[in-house]
C-alpha cells in the first residue's frame, strides 16, 4: 500500500509540474487545458443504453382462475416443501460440488478482472525507467554541435537516462469509458449466468432424485408382488396335486409370477442409471449417490399450494432474461467503443528524472531533467476497417436485442407450458388415486370370495394384476406430478444462493 501511495503521489507531482509548465508557457494554453478537462467527462460518443420496453400479458393463460400475485417473489428454497432431508442434503452438495457451477463462478472472476482492467485504462500510466544508449548522430544536441555532418555521424556518444515516465490518454470521446461500461455489463451478465446454471442444476438434482425414488418404489412393489405370487403359485401346485384344480390354473399362476419377476431387473437398471446421473450433478465419483440414498416407502410430495407471480414479476427475476438484457447493454456500449475509433486519441506525456551523456555525472544535480508534451493520433487512412468495425458492433447490438426479445417470449412460453402440464397432471394423478382405491377394494372382495370358495383363483389373479397395474400407474403419476412442479419452479426462476457469489450488482431499469 505504501508503494502504491508513493506512485500515486509521483503521478500527481508529475502532472502538477506539467500543468504549471504549460501555464507559464502560455495562459491561453492553460485555459485550453482547463476547458479540455471540463469537457472530458461530458463527451461520450455512441448511444446511451436504455432497456427496451416489453409488452407482457397481465395474467397467465394456464392459471385457470388461480390467484396471481403482483410483485410476488419466486420461492427460493422450493425443494423444502417436499420435507425430504435427503433431498435437502443433495441440494446443498450440488451447490458446492457441481462442476458447471464452479466453472460459472470462475467466469465471474474472469469478468471481474476484465472490468478492473477496463477501469484502469481511464487513469494515468506511470513507469520507472532506466536506459543506456550509444549512438553516432548528435545533430539533435545543439550545445555540442559537430563541425560537420560527417563528423556527427562518425563520432559516437552515450546517453544515460533514469527517471519516471508517465502518460495519460484523455479519452475525450469516451471510448475507454464505453469499454468500462461494457465490461461492467458483462460482469453482471456473468453473475446472472451463474444464477441460471444454479437453477438448472438444482432442478435437475431434484428431478433425478424423484426418478430414483420412483424406481425404488416400483422395485419395492414388484418385489412384494413377486413374493406374493411365489406363495400363491406354491399353493396352486399343492391344490393341483390333490386334484382339486386344473393344470391351467398352475400355468397361469407361474406365468403371472414370471411377468412380475421380469420387472425387477428392469427397475434396478433404471435405478442405477439415475444414481450415476446424480453422481455427475453432485460432482462426485460414480457410486457416491448410492450411499446417500436409501429406499423409502413413498415418493416425496410437495405440501404447499403453488402461488403464481404475475408475468412482469417473473420476467424481472428470471436470470436468463436479465442475462440477455445485460448482454444487450454490453453490446450497446461496444457501439460507442467502435464509434470512438473515428476520433483522435489525445495523450499527455511527461518525464522527470536524470539525463546525461556521461555515466559518471548521471547522479549530479546538473543531470536533473524533465519534459512534458502531448500526442495526437488520428486515423485518417484505414481503408474502411473502422467503418467495418462499427458495422460489426451495430450488427451485434441488433443480435443481442433479438436475443433479449426471444428470451422474453421463451420465458413466457416456458411458464405457460410447465404450469399447464402441472395442472393437468394433478388432475390425472387424482384420477389414478381413485382408480387404485377402487382396485384395492375389488381385490379385497375377490380375495375374500376365493377364501370362501365363491370365486376361482383365476379371478383373483386377474384382479391382482389390475391392482398391480393401477399401483404402477399411480407411482408414475405421482413422480410426474412432482417433476412438473419442479419444472414450474424452474420456469419461474426459483433458485437458492446460500452465499453471494458476485455481490449485489444493482437494479437495472
Amino acid at each position: 500500500m505504501r508503494d502504491i501511495s508513493r506512485l500515486s503521489n509521483s503521478l500527481k507531482m508529475l502532472f502538477l509540474i506539467m500543468g504549471i509548465t504549460i501555464i507559464h508557457a502560455s495562459k491561453r494554453r492553460a485555459i485550453g487545458i482547463i476547458g479540455l478537462g471540463l469537457l472530458l467527462p461530458a463527451c461520450m460518443v455512441g448511444p446511451d443504453y436504455r432497456q427496451p420496453a416489453t409488452s407482457l400479458p397481465k395474467a397467465w393463460l394456464a392459471s385457470q382462475g388461480r390467484q396471481i400475485l403482483n410483485g410476488a417473489e419466486t420461492e427460493l428454497a422450493w425443494w423444502r416443501h417436499f420435507h425430504d432431508p435427503v433431498l435437502n442434503q443433495l441440494i446443498t452438495k450440488a451447490t458446492r460440488g457441481n462442476w458447471d457451477v464452479k466453472m460459472a463462478s470462475a467466469r465471474i472472476a474472469e469478468a471481474r478482472a476484465v472490468r478492473a482492467s477496463s477501469d484502469a485504462a481511464l487513469f494515468p500510466v506511470g513507469d520507472m525507467m532506466a536506459s543506456a544508449n550509444r549512438q553516432a548522430n548528435q545533430i539533435g544536441f545543439p550545445d555540442s554541435a559537430p563541425a560537420s555532418l560527417s563528423s556527427a555521424v562518425k563520432q559516437p556518444f552515450n546517453i544515460f537516462k533514469m527517471g519516471f515516465d508517465a502518460s495519460w490518454e484523455l479519452d475525450l470521446f469516451g471510448g475507454h469509458r464505453r469499454e468500462a461500461e461494457s465490461a461492467q455489463a458483462e460482469l453482471e451478465a456473468s453473475s446472472l449466468a451463474h444464477d441460471d446454471i444454479v437453477i438448472s442444476v438444482l432442478a435437475e438434482v431434484a428431478r433425478t432424485y424423484i426418478e430414483i425414488r420412483q424406481s425404488q418404489t416400483q422395485l419395492q412393489i414388484a418385489q412384494q408382488i413377486a413374493d406374493s405370487n411365489k406363495q400363491t403359485t406354491s399353493i396352486t401346485h399343492q391344490v393341483f396335486n390333490m386334484g382339486e384344480t386344473a393344470g391351467m390354473n398352475v400355468s397361469i399362476a407361474e406365468a403371472q409370477q414370471q411377468q412380475v419377476q421380469a420387472q425387477i431387473p428392469y427397475y434396478r437398471s433404471l435405478l442405477a442409471q439415475s444414481e450415476f446421473s446424480l453422481d455427475v450433478l453432485l460432482g462426485e465419483q460414480s457410486g457416491a449417490a448410492h450411499g446417500l440414498i436409501k429406499p423409502i416407502p413413498d415418493l416425496p410430495v410437495g405440501d404447499k399450494q403453488l402461488l403464481l407471480a404475475a408475468p412482469a414479476s417473473v420476467i424481472a427475476q428470471r436470470p436468463d432474461i436479465r442475462n440477455a438484457e445485460r448482454k444487450l447493454a454490453s453490446a450497446t456500449a461496444q457501439q460507442g467503443v467502435a464509434m470512438a475509433k473515428f476520433f483522435p486519441d489525445i495523450s499527455l506525456i511527461g518525464f522527470i528524472g536524470l539525463f546525461n551523456t556521461n555515466a559518471g555525472n548521471l547522479l549530479n544535480v546538473s543531470s536533473k531533467s524533465w519534459s512534458v508534451g502531448g500526442n495526437v493520433l488520428w486515423p485518417i487512412l484505414s481503408y474502411g476497417s473502422l467503418s467495418a468495425n462499427l458495422a460489426t458492433a451495430d450488427a451485434k447490438q441488433q443480435e443481442a436485442l433479438a436475443n433479449y426479445q426471444k428470451s422474453v417470449i421463451r420465458a413466457l412460453s416456458d411458464v405457460e407450458r410447465s404450469f399447464s402440464a402441472y395442472i393437468e397432471q394433478e388432475k390425472y394423478t387424482q384420477s389414478v388415486e381413485n382408480a387404485v382405491a377402487a382396485e384395492l377394494t375389488v381385490y379385497k372382495i375377490a380375495r375374500g370370495r376365493y377364501e370362501q370358495g365363491l370365486a376361482s383363483f383365476l379371478e383373483v389373479l386377474d384382479v391382482q394384476r389390475n391392482l398391480y397395474t393401477a399401483q404402477s400407474q399411480l407411482i408414475l403419476a405421482q413422480a410426474q406430478t412432482a417433476q412438473n412442479l419442479i419444472a414450474v419452479y424452474k420456469s419461474l426462476g426459483g433458485s437458492w444462493k446460500p452465499t453471494p457469489v458476485s455481490g449485489v450488482l444493482g437494479q437495472h431499469k
